[in-house]
């Protein structure tokens, strides 16, 4: 088994987890979603309301992300829980049409995602005609939701969203940097789980200006001659932590091969237009045709959830399948030990790495 990330969505797989999700955070130190949860079901058991009729935490959403369909999943969610109790808005680009049941959209230049100075400049500028948002921004009441994406799991995203006076519904900053892809496969290592073998290119926040031919072309050859010291042809991937989807992924079938590997390389640097947070890892599931798949544990806080979810990909790696198991049946798919290892290891990464929310272990088996 091979355990290769930590995912910590920033929106829920169902409106009950919703709930927890936008509850608000407690000071000085903020609460897991866990503990957000049982608060939330105290009140509702306390006053004898469902959540869906319990007043909202926050009065409005901005939803920030490209894709429809986890865009129009983050809605369906608030939806069901509050109805058209909280006012949600769509980040876009300019010239598409918001998704029905939005209450407005937040109009952003195309390719621009993920560029939080603009981001503010749009955000700053609706501020002025929409006088609402204004207020609930001054009072600290508009929630920043991402929803599935890698921008969603980016300690620099959550600060950037908290200096604009938005609430971060995910992981704590400093928690996020902890548990990003490299941070991950180094704590892995740490608590004895098994990582494939892998080599940081660059840290996160130690890029290059990649608009300056020389520095961009020292950078791939550096990110080369750190792959070649590896001395290895076994298949691999070049990933960015920035990355997600697909994006900032890129084959690597021959490592020892210069001109594959810079390939690769450029590959990344132009789709993610950064060059800090680069790292190869070797290929564990390298045909797809069922021999792997993957074991998915959840997390809250430092303690693994009972079952989980198993899941198949075909030959482009996408997710075809996917199953939720119960302990007692996990023996129709992998050996009962290896589980028991893999949720100690889980608890273990979690722990180490400081995890206070809700979280969910990847492992391919």
């Amino acid at each position: 088994m091979a355990l290769s990330r930590m995912a910590r969505p920033a929106v829920a797989r169902s409106a009950v987890q919703a709930a927890a999700r936008l509850a608000p955070r407690q000071t000085p130190a903020a609460l897991a979603p866990t503990a957000l949860h049982q608060t939330v079901a105290r009140r509702h058991q306390a006053t004898g309301q469902t959540a869906a009729l319990s007043p909202p935490p926050f009065p409005t959403v901005i939803i920030y992300n490209q894709s429809k369909h986890a865009t129009q999943s983050v809605l369906a969610d608030i939806r069901a829980v509050w109805g058209n109790k909280i006012r949600v808005l769509q980040t876009l680009e300019e010239g598409n049409q918001r998704l029905p049941g939005m209450d407005g959209a937040l109009y952003v230049k195309p390719k621009s995602w993920g560029n939080m100075d603009h981001f503010e400049e749009r955000l700053d500028w609706l501020c002025t005609q929409d006088h609402g948002l204004y207020d609930d921004r001054k009072a600290g009441k508009v929630v920043f939701m991402p929803g599935w994406s890698a921008f969603a799991e980016s300690s620099e995203a959550a600060r950037a969203v908290e200096r604009l006076g938005l609430v971060w519904p995910g992981t704590e900053p400093v928690a996020s940097q902890t548990l990003e892809k490299i941070g991950f496969k180094r704590i892995c290592a740490e608590v004895g789980a098994p990582t494939p073998p892998f080599v940081v290119l660059s840290e996160e926040d130690a890029g290059v200006d990649l608009s300056d031919p020389v520095a961009k072309e020292e950078c791939v050859a550096g990110f080369m001659k750190a792959v070649a010291d590896m001395k290895t042809d076994e298949k691999g991937l070049i990933k960015s932590i920035h990355g997600g989807g697909g994006k900032g992924t890129a084959h690597l079938d021959d490592p020892s091969d210069p001109v594959q590997v810079r390939a690769a390389v450029e590959k990344v640097l132009v789709e993610m237009n950064r060059s800090d947070g680069i790292y190869f890892e070797q290929k564990v599931n390298t045909k797809g045709d069922g021999r792997f798949y993957q074991l998915e544990l959840e997390v809250d806080g430092d303690t693994c959830a009972q079952g989980g979810r198993f899941v198949w990909f075909n030959s482009r790696l996408q997710k075809v399948v996917e199953i939720g198991l119960h302990d007692d049946l996990v023996g129709l798919f992998m050996p009962k030990d290896l589980y028991l290892k893999s949720r100690q290891w889980a608890s273990d990464i979690a722990k180490k790495g400081g995890n206070n929310t809700r979280a969910t272990m990847e492992g391919l088996v």
